[in-house]
């Protein structure tokens, strides 16, 4: 039987699954229930597993043959949005919702778990089962590598849904996929004053506008057209009346980009206009700058390997390898400093209902492709580790 025949037959297993999860979204670092779910599953598919931090669960699949290690990752948090879906597994969590397809993630790897177990015998090595915590947030990722999961593999694998692909197909890009992403927070500090005697306070509003404004010239002037890279402030909080000079200001922003070398130069830059700015005006800031992720730059070989075997799963002509690189993040791309991989995009969408953006209160997926995701898992795991 075709691996595909195979988790198929597996949906009506990965559809009630994913609903469970969507009807009882979790928040990340939060996601207690959903953790105690999937090691449930777990038990019952036969497969041990640990806790690394709170809610990150890991099992394995050891063929007891000498080989290599592939993981394989699914993140489990949903997003802070009120559902607006009149569905029977609408959330059942006010203000929370799974509207980026995370359930469906973790569905289909518990389908693929089930089928790697009946295929024990046709690969070497071992499997391990990254079950993710707190991706929406930029953590769980670094915790799995600080805890030791990834120093003896030799790839990591991930697969994300796209509402702007239809079932069937799956987008694969080779280098630069997706931007890292950095979260900063400017604090400025002024002197409050009435404001009809700007010549006895300093402007902590005017400083914190200016800046900001400033910030949006620096990747025109700093990075390569070609490259791309982005500064957005999406946050500016200052005053408490009309008629003071605002005495604080607080303004919150990311950065985008898909090098080390240019994100650490936007990160100086950010810095910089900033400091600069607020000293010009008498005033002074405080600049905090939170590594989030790594941009995902999948490996040339890795994604080789993973376009192989995506055309047994999808066809050749349903394996898109020329899509855009997109500036979201995903801080899959932390696995890549232990070891080479690829991160792809399979197509979720099977009409209107289910062709929403991510983080839309209507979002939601087409039940037919887990069925895709969890054969693409299963069809490269035995494909790299025959």
């Amino acid at each position: 039987m075709k691996i595909l025949d195979e988790t198929r037959n597996l949906t009506p297993y990965m559809v009630d699954l994913r609903n469970y999860f969507h009807a009882h979204p979790e928040l990340g670092l939060q996601e207690f229930n959903t953790s105690k779910k999937i090691e449930e599953e777990l038990d019952k598919i036969g497969l041990d597993h640990v806790r690394v931090g709170d809610t990150n669960v890991i099992a394995t699949i050891d063929s007891g043959k000498k080989g290599k290690t592939l993981l394989l990752r699914a993140d489990i948090d949903a997003l802070p949005i009120q559902e607006a879906n009149d569905v029977p597994y609408k959330s059942q969590n006010k203000g929370i919702m799974h509207a980026c397809g995370h359930d469906g993630h973790t569905a289909s790897l518990l389908g693929a778990a089930k089928i790697l177990i009946r295929h024990k015998n046709d690969f070497t090595g071992r499997i391990i089962l990254a079950f993710q915590a707190a991706e929406e947030i930029g953590k769980g990722a670094r915790d799995i590598i600080d805890a030791g999961i990834l120093d003896t593999a030799d790839r990591c694998f991930g697969i994300h849904f796209q509402s702007s692909l239809p079932v069937g197909t799956v987008g694969i890009r080779s280098g630069a996929d997706m931007a890292s992403c950095d979260r900063f927070k400017i604090t400025v500090s002024g002197k409050s004053a009435h404001i009809t005697c700007p010549d006895q306070g300093i402007d902590a509003l005017f400083i914190a506008s200016l800046t900001a404004t400033k910030l949006q010239t620096v990747v025109s002037r700093l990075v390569n057209p070609a490259e791309g890279a982005l500064i957005g402030v999406g946050r500016i909080e200052s005053g408490t009346s009309y008629n003071i000079i605002a005495g604080d200001a607080e303004l919150e922003g990311t950065i985008r980009t898909f090098t080390k070398e240019t994100r650490e130069k936007l990160q100086k830059a950010v810095t910089e206009i900033a400091s600069n700015t607020a000293k010009e005006y008498g005033g002074s800031s405080e600049i905090f700058i939170d590594d989030l992720c790594d941009p995902v730059n999948n490996d040339e070989e890795s994604t080789k390997e993973v376009i192989t075997s995506a055309e047994k799963i999808f066809g050749k002509e349903n394996v898109i390898t020329g899509i855009e690189k997109r500036f979201m993040a995903d801080n899959f791309a932390d696995y890549f400093r232990k070891a080479p991989g690829c991160y792809v995009h399979v197509g979720s969408s099977d009409g209107e209902r289910t062709s929403h953006d991510h983080h839309n209160e209507h979002f939601d997926l087409a039940e037919t492709c887990y069925a895709y995701a969890a054969a693409l898992h299963v069809q490269y795991a035995l494909d790299y580790l025959k």
